[in-house]
């Protein structure tokens, strides 16, 4: 199971480390980062939106969350940043965006996202179930009666099936991804790490920022 969730994310067999030139970096469409075609809508205005999709269960996506959230506090004003749960053809991963919705739709997400990284990557538990991760989320205090009720609720499902277009609509096919105002994407695989892809992510926020100037 572990090497198929390394499998998901794409990164199993790739380098995580830029390597030692030190001459100013150049990104290349196609190489670094990919167009999105056709683009999708992405923030009014000036303002230019960033999209992570990620998974609980991705271990890349667990190592990532301290650069991402280091990454936020230094972010442009203008720069919109959201969360958006992978959507893969599987039940334990489908089970995450709905937690990962109703969570968010209870106030809770926010504060529950680290714990439940750590859980599923630290301290190993399985919560691959929706009883497991029911029965993790009663450690926690949370009432269970309120988040089976915001699964079901009609924001929630919305959110998921947005979720899911929006995979298909990106072509997200592993996790940590980063998007670009829905024009760009780029992730650890093609950057060639986690902070490059944080690094290639700036540049393509002011790639767009640029492009919509010129309109």
């Amino acid at each position: 199971m572990r090497k198929l969730i390394v499998a998901l994310c794409l990164l199993a067999l790739l380098p995580l480390t830029a390597g030692a030139d030190t001459s100013e970096p150049v990104y290349k469409e196609g190489t670094q980062y990919q167009r999105i075609d056709p683009p999708q809508p992405g923030a009014e205005g000036d303002r230019v939106q960033v999209t992570e999709v990620f998974w609980y269960g991705c271990p890349h996506c667990y190592d990532m969350e301290p650069l991402i959230a280091k990454w936020l506090q230094h972010k442009p004003d203008y720069v919109d940043f959201v969360r958006v749960p992978a959507m893969f053809a599987r039940p334990d991963v489908q089970m995450h965006a709905e937690a990962f919705y109703a969570l968010q739709a209870m106030g809770k997400e926010a504060g529950l996202r680290q714990k439940i990284f750590d859980a599923m990557h630290k301290e190993h538990r399985d919560l691959r179930t929706p009883e497991q991760f029911e029965a993790w989320l009663a450690e926690q205090g949370v009432d269970l009666k309120a988040y089976r009720a915001a699964k079901q609720s009609f924001s929630v499902q919305a959110d998921v099936k947005r979720a899911s277009r929006l995979a298909l609509l990106y072509g997200i096919q592993g996790v940590p991804a980063l998007v670009v105002d829905g024009r760009y994407k780029t992730s650890p695989a093609d950057a060639g790490g986690y902070q490059e892809a944080l690094t290639v992510t700036d540049f393509l926020i002011a790639k767009v920022r640029a492009e919509k100037a010129a309109k």
